[in-house]
């Protein structure tokens, strides 16, 4: 006979919950943590882009001084 008292269903745990011990955890801490790597990489960004574009200028200007 099924046991229809039980509610939920048995399923895989995913890498997160085994590695949280079954739980899924979100602090706030975490979040925060993640909004400021994510401020940060975004400005690391706009600063290779713009260091790349000097220098393909410095570049395009020493090939027209020659």
């Amino acid at each position: 006979m099924i046991n229809t008292g039980r509610t939920q269903l048995d399923r895989a745990l995913t890498y997160s919950e085994m590695m949280n011990e079954g739980r899924q955890r979100m602090t706030a801490s975490n979040s925060e943590q993640d909004n400021g790597l994510e401020k940060r990489l975004d400005e690391l960004e706009r600063k290779v882009e713009h260091l790349q574009k000097v220098v393909q200028r410095q570049l395009r200007l020493g090939r027209e001084a020659k």
